[in-house]
Parts: structure tokens; sequence; C-alpha cells
């Protein structure tokens, strides 16, 4: 049997990629599985069966053995696989000694000895976020219509080509994959603004990632807050616009994270912005002239601003008496970091009562008020 050349997908998992091998040498990826040693259990879904997202780790020897099977050369599964670099550092040094390969097999490849390698599972989300793959695109790749799981962080979720939200592979492995986006013209907009958000906060001095993953803890904590809030009308509306599209399946997506993911991103990258924001910052800093922490409340100015560029100027004062959330926490911390807003500043203010003559400035205000609106 001659080796098949079968690429990986960028951002694969090597699970993914193994068992899409298999299939193409017509075998079981339980069988392909038998030309490695296992050095733990498979984890398992909830239904019992193996997972859809799960990661493979192999020592040099079975990274040799993969890559024999492919046909490809190291750098390109390199380049494609996120969890190649990783799999040497997972096992000890002793087990790390290359051993021969001999015998018959797909390729003419045999394991010398119980195995040619060795493999490490995990879960693949303790890598990074893992999604099912596009299956239109995967098929536009593969010439067949087969199941790939990839790393895509949220901010990438939506397939450009097809306008379709690629679902979380540890949600539902066997369900549909995808969200349409048609509807929803607004949450494909808000994904086109994270290069530009993203290069401005790095130019700025803030890590992109984690800003927005404290943006997501902040909007996370609203949207189950939001049955409680009789104001707020937009993401329910988007929810039905969401869950009443054909592809949606059945009513019980309404409460899936797919939905909630797909339906919270304008704010999350809105709230991410906002946080990166100098002006925002220096805004948020101002009011710690306040005699006491729930001064900040129902006059803080940061979080009226921010209900103000999330569309929903009722939002504020809820925010500014929630003295326990995340977003009260970030205030909290950026009011008690002068060096922070001097980061933010060319000149920065040398006391309040300059912070407060700046925020009145025709500059500052006009940064504030008709800044960077993302959403």
């Amino acid at each position: 049997m001659s080796v098949l050349r079968v690429a990986p997908l960028n951002g694969e998992t090597t699970w993914s990629y193994l068992r899409r091998l298999a299939a193409g040498y017509g075998m079981d990826s339980a069988a392909l599985l038998g030309w490695w040693q296992q050095t733990n259990h498979r984890p398992r879904a909830g239904t019992g069966s193996p997972g859809a997202a799960l990661e493979m780790l192999f020592d040099p020897a079975g990274q040799e053995l993969l890559a024999r099977l492919s046909g490809l050369p190291h750098s390109t599964l390199a380049r494609a696989l996120p969890s190649w670099q990783q799999g040497p550092a997972a096992f000890s040094p002793d087990t790390r000694a290359q051993t021969g390969l001999s015998g018959r097999g797909p390729g003419g490849l045999r394991p010398a000895g119980p195995a040619a390698g060795r493999v490490h599972w995990q879960q693949a989300h303790t890598l990074g976020p893992v999604a099912i793959a596009c299956r239109l695109c995967t098929a536009r790749r593969t010439g067949r219509p087969v199941h790939a799981v990839r790393y895509l962080p949220l901010w990438q979720r939506i397939c450009t080509r097809h306008h379709r939200w690629q679902t979380d592979a540890t949600e539902s492995p066997d369900g549909p994959g995808w969200l349409d986006m048609a509807p929803c013209p607004e949450i494909a907009r808000a994904q086109q603004r994270w290069p530009t958000l993203a290069r401005r906060a790095a130019a700025r001095g803030h890590d992109p990632q984690q800003a927005f993953a404290l943006a997501c803890t902040i909007v996370l904590g609203w949207w189950q807050q939001a049955a409680a809030w009789p104001d707020e009308q937009i993401w329910p509306e988007r929810m039905h616009r969401l869950t009443q599209s054909p592809a949606a399946g059945s009513p019980d997506t309404a409460r899936s994270t797919a939905v909630r993911d797909a339906a919270v991103l304008p704010e999350v990258l809105t709230v991410t912005a906002a946080l990166t924001d100098p002006a925002c910052i220096r805004l948020a800093h101002a009011d710690r002239s306040r005699k006491r922490p729930a001064g900040w409340g129902a006059g803080g100015r940061f979080v009226h601003h921010l209900g103000h560029r999330l569309n929903r100027p009722w939002l504020g004062p809820i925010l500014s008496v929630d003295y326990t959330s995340p977003l009260q926490t970030w205030i909290h911390t950026v009011a008690s970091d002068r060096a922070a807003v001097r980061r933010c500043s060319a000149s920065p203010p040398k006391d309040d009562a300059e912070y407060l003559a700046c925020l009145a400035a025709p500059g500052l205000a006009g940064g504030v008020d008709g800044g960077e609106q993302d959403a």
C-alpha cells in the first residue's frame, strides 16, 4: 500500500487529523491507534464514547511515524497542527528515544516492537477553544464531506465564505456544527473589527487576548442577569433571529453555548475596545476622586459611557451599583493605578484636578463620546 498524502487543515487538532488519515487508508481510527503506545486512557465524552474534542501529544518517535504515514514533512505538520510542538515536552527524557520502523502496513511501515512511538491524550480545550470546522470548507478542501475539529477562538468563529458560526466541539460533536449568520450581520461585522482592535490594543501596551478574555467574563455575567433587565431588548431579538434559522435545529439550541457565544460577540468586542481605550481608562481613573467606592456608582462616568457604547443607556446605573462584578474590579484597579493612566497619556496630568480638567477638555471629550465605537 502506498503512502497517502493527507494534508491537515490549518489549526486542526491532531486527533481530528489522525481520524481523517485513517479514513483515507480505509481503516478505523482505533486500528491506526495501535501503531502507538498510549500512555494514558483516552478521555470520553458525557455519552461514554470517545469525544471529538480530544488532542494527541506525540513523542519524537510518534511524530516520525505520523509524518511517514501522512507522507508530509515535519515542518508541514508543525505549521498546521498547534499541538505538534508541545508533544515531546509531555514525555520524560527516557521516553523520547527514537525507535526503528520496519515491516508492512500503510505505506509499507510497521512499528518495530510493541510500538514505534508514544501518544498522550488530553482534552483539546486545555490548549485552546476548539470548534467543528465549517463542513462546506472542509469538503471543498478534502473532496469529501468529513468531520474536522480546529482550534478557533471566539473572534474567528464565523466562516466568512459561507457565513456560518462554527460551534464549539465540546458542546455537541454530533450536532449540525454551525449556525447561520445571515440573519445577524452585526455579529459578522463585530468579527471583522477584531484585527484592527487587536492591533490598537497591542500598540497601547495591552494583551489583546487577555482583554478579550476579561470582556468575555464581564459580558457573560451580564448575560446571566439579562432576564431580570426589563429594558434589555437587543439580545432577545438577536437570539430570536439566530434560533429561527432553519439551520438552528431543535428549540434546545436557544439555550446552547453556541447561540450565547454568537449573540454576545458584538458586546464582547465593544467592551474589549473600552478596556484598552486610553480615553476610557482616564475616564475610569477620574472616578477615583469620589470619596468612597460607592460614589463610583450612580455618578460613575465610565459605566455610563460604556452603557452608551453598548447602545444601552439604561445599563450604566445598573453596572455602577454591581460592586462585586469583574467590571467594578477592573475599574477599582485602574482607578488605583496612576501608572496605567500615564501610559495612556502623552502628557499625564499631575494631580486629580488636572485629570478632571483633561476630561472636560474638548479633545478628550471628543475621544470619549465620538471615539472607537465598536458596537
